[in-house]
């Protein structure tokens, strides 16, 4: 079985007012969001987290990380792949200021106009 072959769960935009919208608030995973395919059911999510790449910092301050861009951005000079997998990964491990669910990450994309 390949590492991505459970998929993240179908997202529309949460102000869309999707019929179940149970799925919105579970907690993603990194491996759901770097799996994710842009002719999967979630590509506007694909495409929104792949537009956040060179702006995530953005990203990051819609997710509550304001205070770790400093520290990213050391660490990855010029590396936006790495400097967005980072700024997920440490929200997805609580270190944002943001609840870590796919709502959350939704609602931050679209804050940051990358919808």
């Amino acid at each position: 079985r390949s590492l991505c072959s459970q998929g993240a769960p179908s997202l529309q935009s949460s102000q869309q007012k999707p019929q179940n919208t149970a799925h919105l608030d579970e907690r993603p995973t990194l491996r759901e969001l770097m799996c994710l395919k842009t002719d999967s059911p979630n590509s506007k999510t694909v495409r929104c987290v792949k537009k956040s790449e060179s702006r995530w910092d953005d990203l990051a301050i819609f997710l509550g990380l304001e205070a770790e861009i400093g520290s990213i951005q050391s660490n990855f000079p010029g590396d936006v792949h790495r400097a967005c997998r980072k700024t997920l990964q440490l929200w997805l491990e609580g270190q944002g200021r943001t609840p870590v669910t796919w709502r959350t990450l939704l609602d931050a994309l679209e804050d940051a106009d990358m919808t």
